[in-house]
């Protein structure tokens, strides 16, 4: 597992992770998840993976959740896991017992996940109840619209990174974000943006209001002790050197 800081852009704390499964190939080569995770899914083995996930993202990061309430890791779910509702139902069976909250755990579907609207709301409904944060990742490259996301019981509103390589470009699409936003501000949904490369995107996601940003201006997806260094680093408080590379 690689994880990518979540960063407050107001303050420039960080305030979480997002969880990437990467995968080394035996020859060194790293493969990423866009080429394996269909694969997986086209054999069934997508809980699998998702299985492996959620007990490694807690045995990394455990300690740091305990420790400090207001820290979250994202997790993505394929749409096997959609449809299904396995990955929710092993997830509260890896989480009982931890002390890490369901609200630490953000759980993310992008759109390629809502095929069968149906089943997404189900199963993003159950997420809730049980008091998981609820998002949909890469907005606004597939098909969703505002009727679309009213219909589902959503948290959070993750805007893709080709909206923010679009700011301050004179791009015919440029304007596409002031759109995202207002859409977001409507449904009361939270914002993190994605992809944020320059400190002139960050102002202007700081400006409109957008609370939350990752990308590479902050930090890349690294392994767990280099995102707990991160973390100290940017004034993270509240747990004890040696608890947090025990991993738990």
């Amino acid at each position: 597992m690689h994880y990518q800081p979540i960063v407050e852009l107001h303050t420039g704390r960080c305030r979480g992770a997002e969880a990437l499964v990467r995968w080394r190939h035996p020859s060194g080569r790293w493969i990423a998840p866009d080429e394996f995770i269909p694969l997986a899914e086209r054999h069934g083995m997508a809980g699998r993976i998702t299985r492996h996930v959620l007990r490694t993202v807690l045995a990394d990061m455990g300690a740091m959740l305990r420790a400090d309430a207001q820290l979250h890791i994202a997790l993505n779910l394929s749409p096997q896991d959609m449809r299904d509702g396995v990955a929710l139902d092993t997830l509260s069976a890896t989480l009982a017992g931890t002390g890490v909250a369901c609200r630490q755990i953000w759980l993310e579907a992008t759109e390629r996940g809502f095929m069968d609207v149906d089943a997404a709301r189900l199963a993003m409904a159950r997420a809730r109840q049980r008091g998981h944060v609820v998002a949909i990742d890469d907005f606004g490259t597939g098909y969703s619209s505002l009727s679309y996301l009213q219909a589902l019981p959503l948290d959070v509103l993750k805007i893709d990174k080709s909206f923010v390589d679009k700011i301050g470009t004179d791009s015919a699409s440029s304007t596409v974000i002031n759109h995202i936003i207002e859409m977001a501000r409507s449904l009361r949904l939270m914002m993190v943006a994605e992809g944020i490369e320059t400190q002139e995107q960050a102002d202007w996601l700081r400006r409109h209001e957008v609370v939350l940003g990752q990308g590479w201006l902050f930090a890349r997806a690294m392994p767990a002790q280099d995102f707990i260094a991160f973390l100290r680093e940017r004034e993270y408080a509240g747990l004890q050197p040696e608890a947090a590379l025990s991993g738990g």
